[in-house]
């Protein structure tokens, strides 16, 4: 009984946390404390994870997203003039058009949510903290393995360090130009 309230008391502070720094992230006119922000929604899933009991995933998402993503995301920021990247105050018609495209986007994804069955948590996919049948299924190229989605994830990492790096590099002006 005990375990329970702590859990829910856990989850309702990660949950309030996220949405806090979610809008945070959103609102913020300077681009390095927007990536603190998302680095801290990330972290918040990840405790998300670990209430789940799933203790590989959260592991999977500090390393990945929030060391790996985040902080190159940050080294790009630092590297570049980022007094050039504060953003002059949106319009309204800006604002409002974010505000439409963020409903549009919440109907959706509660729609199917709504919609969905779910067959993964029925059929019991992974049996909760098997770490070598998650390490199987990462390689099986099979319909029960994810190859597929760890390398989409191996491409968004590689797109992000080229992107850090086209954001870092400085060009020098040409002479005679």
């Amino acid at each position: 009984m005990l375990n329970q309230v702590v859990t829910n008391l856990l989850f309702y502070v990660f949950a309030g946390l996220a949405v806090f720094f979610a809008i945070a992230v959103v609102c913020s006119r300077r681009i390095l404390r927007a990536a603190v922000y998302l680095m801290s929604v990330l972290a918040m899933s990840a405790g998300f994870y670990v209430l789940l009991g799933a203790e590989f995933l959260a592991g999977v998402q500090i390393l990945v997203y929030v060391g790996g993503i985040v902080v190159l995301l940050v080294f790009a920021v630092m590297l570049t003039r980022s007094a050039e990247l504060l953003e002059d105050k949106p319009s309204l018609v800006r604002k409002s058009l974010g505000l439409l495209a963020a409903g549009a986007f919440f109907a959706m994804t509660v729609g199917l949510f709504g919609l969905s069955a779910f067959p993964a948590l029925r059929e019991g996919a992974l049996a909760g903290g098997d770490t070598a049948e998650i390490g199987r299924r990462l390689l099986d190229r099979g319909a029960q393995g994810y190859v597929l989605p760890f390398e989409v994830i191996s491409f968004l990492l590689l797109s992000v360090a080229i992107g850090g790096i086209v954001l870092a590099r400085k060009l020098l002006p040409k002479e005679g130009a």
